[in-house]
């Protein structure tokens, strides 16, 4: 969508990659199901005793079973539309009113996707501490998305090669303004909240930052942020694919692990676990989800080239 409104030779070399992970969208919301089957295991909310122990009336509406499975078929039901609409306008056309179209819901689209994303967060993630809040956490869980599908894409495309030094650059370029702004948004939140030092906002970070989890945290801050900030601050490396698919690589593989930071302390406070099933889940969804996205690829044209004009 961001493409479609802003266009750019960046854009060209990583349009069908993109048009590959957009067509991943209803394989996620059936990957979800899981999730909402499970969900009392998942959530404590879902346990009413805990609404007597605390004067959570807006929380005790909104934190209901049905209410919560109703909402995320209503998000995936709007994302999976939107990927079968952008599929079909951006194929290879000369049409004008193709183009229009694109354009019209790519405007509507990112409209929707923060919205939808704001009470997705909340939801999906912030309500596993239900006692916890913060009006940032969506903007920091949205900026983390579009770092770790930004990285996942420019790795994609360097391995696939075949294309000028420029394009390149400026992926590297977005990839290091959106590794910052991802480290502004999470400080950002981290400072307010210890600033203010409310307990009932400030024990999300205590879980996260003792009890072995501290050191997760800093591994995040040097492979997330500082190693990647200094490689990307290369001229050379972001204009040799090579090089700048390691560093998308190590970004990649670094939001897998803010997702994991993210989530696990909720149900590991105490000390810092991997479970059995955490390493069998991720590989087994990653597996699937891998398998729809390199199908989808192989359907599309790899460009090559870039315009002149772009």
């Amino acid at each position: 969508m961001l493409q479609a409104l802003t266009g750019g030779a960046w854009a060209q070399v990583v349009r069908s990659p993109c048009l590959a992970l957009v067509g991943t969208v209803p394989a996620a919301a059936v990957l979800f199901v899981p999730v909402l089957l499970g969900a009392q295991w998942i959530y404590p909310w879902t346990n009413r005793e805990i609404f007597v122990q605390h004067h959570w009336p807006h929380k005790d509406f909104w934190l209901t079973l049905p209410f919560f499975t109703g909402r995320a078929i209503f998000v995936f039901a709007v994302f999976a539309t939107l990927s079968v609409l952008l599929r079909r306008w951006s194929e290879p056309a000369d049409e004008k009113a193709q183009t229009r179209h694109l354009r019209t819901a790519s405007c509507i689209g990112l409209i929707l996707y923060f919205i939808l994303m704001t009470f997705a967060a909340t939801d999906w993630v912030m309500s596993l501490t239900p006692q916890w809040y913060s009006t940032l956490f969506p903007t920091l869980l949205m900026t983390g998305q579009f770092l770790s599908a930004l990285a996942f894409l420019i790795f994609v495309r360097c391995r696939l090669g075949g294309s000028t030094p420029k394009p390149f650059h400026d992926l590297g370029n977005l990839l290091l303004a959106f590794v910052v702004f991802w480290t502004y948004v999470s400080f950002s939140q981290f400072l307010l909240i210890w600033y203010g030092n409310v307990p009932r906002e400030i024990s999300w970070y205590l879980e996260r930052c003792s009890k072995g989890w501290q050191f997760l945290a800093l591994t995040l801050v040097l492979i997330q942020f500082l190693l990647p900030f200094v490689l990307l601050l290369s001229r050379e490396a972001k204009r040799d694919p090579r090089r700048l698919g390691r560093i998308a690589a190590l970004v990649f593989g670094a939001s897998i692990l803010n997702v994991y930071w993210l989530v696990e302390p909720s149900f590991s406070p105490e000390r810092i676990a991997v479970h059995w099933l955490d390493p069998l889940v991720f590989l087994a969804v990653g597996a699937v989800w891998t398998i729809v996205f390199f199908r989808n690829l192989s359907r599309l044209p790899i460009a090559t080239e870039v315009a002149p004009h772009a």
